[in-house]
């Protein structure tokens, strides 16, 4: 996929971007199931959104 001369998307980067969200969808779905206490779901929750965006961020443009 080519949106600019700049930017080429490979099949690579669309399976990253599949497995971070299979990753952490299945993490978020473990915690609500097995977490009863509600401020820590929401705690392990927001952890692992902060984790997936820090892992995407890094993937994406390399800041961390």
């Amino acid at each position: 996929m080519l949106f600019t001369d700049e930017v080429r998307w490979t099949d690579a980067d669309f399976i990253a971007a599949a497995a971070i969200f299979a990753v952490f969808g299945c993490a978020i779905e473990l915690i609500v199931r097995f977490v009863d206490q509600s401020v820590l779901r929401m705690a392990l929750v927001c952890g692992v959104i902060i984790a997936a965006l820090a892992i995407w961020v890094d993937g994406a443009v390399g800041i961390l």
